[in-house]
């Protein structure tokens, strides 16, 4: 093997979560918004790809066209930059993702796609001094080229289903095998065999996996003695299961917002993917009676459409872009029912935590009944009529409660039988001791994002967390771990 820069690596050992294209299924892939959101997300990695432009210069895209990521006519290589972004602006420069990358403490892993675009990102890389880096292609050539050009950095080669690793580490020089097998049937991981892993030690060769989105797939490559792992989600590899966080329920408040639109189905995945305990949103009538999810009693904020939500049918509902608002990637996102949130919540095993905007509350108890999920979730209103019916018509709904309204929490107690007080992070370690003495869970609230503030509550260890940015705990959690720094 090669004297080289060793490949990055994380302290614990653990294969690096490589964001295959950035945080590609939340994001436009290999664009600064995905590089961003893949760091969020628990990404140690990009995975990148390069071509260059007509001028020369390295660009990040992994087609050599504009059109399939970016909706407009043309071939890179025949582009000049400049003519590129005047049609396909979110198209970043590797010195941009370079840059990005330092700034946020990311290794790189840049695939060359163009002919000669090797030994181009490799010197961009020696000008930034940028070290935590690996280079690969499909192409032998490519890959002898960069060898030839002696490389400082690891080079991997990629492997296609059905073609032999070690030949073509062998044609090729590499110090890396990257397996593209994410083809090969439903239990891909069972082709990476102990018998090829033992001929990769004695070649010497290190280990790359490919893209992976299905978490039991996932789980078992983790075992694997790989240097990293791709994936379109890192949030599968950098959520709660991945870190040690003492029990805490999360509980996060109308999904995965910042990442995605708001109480829409793109939300709530993001957020069980992550690990999180519960998802919160909010519960509107439609105008022939059907239980909504949406926030607010008018349509203009979050949708395209105009009026009240209470206005129109579940059917017109149905028919409006509630994702576009956030960003062109989540065009045609929905509004749900809140028996479809459910069924993915269980579909998951995981809980909620239900907001009654508007909605009767009989007709949302009579459906967490007939789902078997009223023990699986938690009510609150702030309309106080509606929630003192929750009680009124169910002595065994669980009830949040934030003491509003109530001398004390003895009254708050005798009246509504809270299963959840929720406490404002600044008032927390004053107000909790008197609900736990009561036996109504302190669910601590903080919707900012100061880190300072999370590694408070990681120092605290509430048994709940209602909050926006669950990305922000699970990094203090990191932090504490000391999982945040690199070998």
């Amino acid at each position: 093997m090669r004297n080289t820069i060793p490949f990055p690596a994380r302290p614990d050992g653990r294969p690096l979560c490589i964001a295959h294209r950035g945080a590609s299924q939340h994001a436009t892939e290999n664009t600064l918004q995905a590089f961003h959101v893949a760091a969020a997300l628990g990404a140690d990695m990009w995975e990148i790809d390069v071509q260059l432009t007509a001028d020369g210069q390295p660009v990040v895209c992994h087609d050599a066209g504009l059109e399939r990521i970016f909706g407009v006519p043309g071939t890179i290589a025949q582009m000049r930059l400049a003519e590129i972004r005047q049609v396909a602006p979110n198209l970043p420069t590797l010195d941009e993702v370079l840059s990005l990358a330092r700034d946020l403490d990311q290794a790189l892993y840049i695939e060359i796609k163009a002919a000669g675009a090797g030994r181009i990102a490799i010197s961009r890389l020696r000008s930034a001094d940028f070290r935590r880096a690996g280079l690969g292609s499909f192409s032998i050539g490519e890959v002898r080229d960069m060898i030839a050009a002696d490389c400082p950095y690891p080079v991997s080669i990629l492997v296609p289903l059905g073609a032999d690793p070690f030949e073509r580490a062998e044609q090729s020089g590499a110090d890396i095998a990257h397996l593209c097998w994410e083809r090969g049937g439903d239990r891909p991981q069972d082709l990476v065999t102990p018998a090829l892993l033992a001929r990769m030690q004695q070649h010497g060769l290190g280990l790359v996996l490919w893209h992976e989105e299905r978490k039991p797939v996932l789980d078992d490559l983790l075992k694997l003695p790989s240097l990293g792992i791709c994936t379109n989600q890192p949030e599968l590899m950098g959520g709660c299961s991945r870190v040690d966080i003492g029990g805490m329920q999360i509980v996060c408040h109308r999904g995965a917002n910042h990442f995605a639109p708001e109480n829409t189905m793109a939300a709530a995945r993001l957020i069980l993917d992550q690990g999180c305990a519960f998802l919160e949103l909010d519960v509107r009538e439609s105008a022939d009676g059907e239980l909504v999810v949406i926030h607010d009693a008018t349509l203009e904020r979050t949708t395209n459409g105009t009026g009240k939500v209470a206005d129109h049918t579940l059917a017109e509902l149905r028919q409006l872009d509630a994702g576009s608002w956030f960003s062109p990637h989540f065009a045609g996102e929905r509004i749900s029912t809140l028996a479809e949130m459910i069924d993915l919540c269980q579909s998951y095993g995981r809980q909620m935590y239900i907001e009654n905007k508007s909605a009767d509350p009989v007709k949302i108890l009579a459906l967490v009944e007939e789902m078997d999920f009223a023990r699986d979730c938690f009510h609150w209103s702030g309309d106080h009529a509606l929630h003192i019916k929750i009680r009124a018509l169910s002595p065994t709904a669980r009830i949040k409660s934030n003491g509003a309204g109530y001398a004390d929490l003895q009254a708050l107690k005798a009246h509504l039988d809270p299963a959840l007080i929720e406490i404002h992070a600044e008032r927390y370690e004053q107000d909790a001791p008197a609900a736990e003495r009561l036996n109504i869970v302190p669910m601590m609230q903080y919707f900012g994002d100061d880190p300072e503030i999370f590694d408070k509550i990681v120092a605290l260890r509430p048994p709940m967390i209602n909050l926006d940015r669950a990305d922000l705990l699970l990094a203090a959690f990191r932090r504490q771990a000391g999982l945040d720094r690199w070998v």
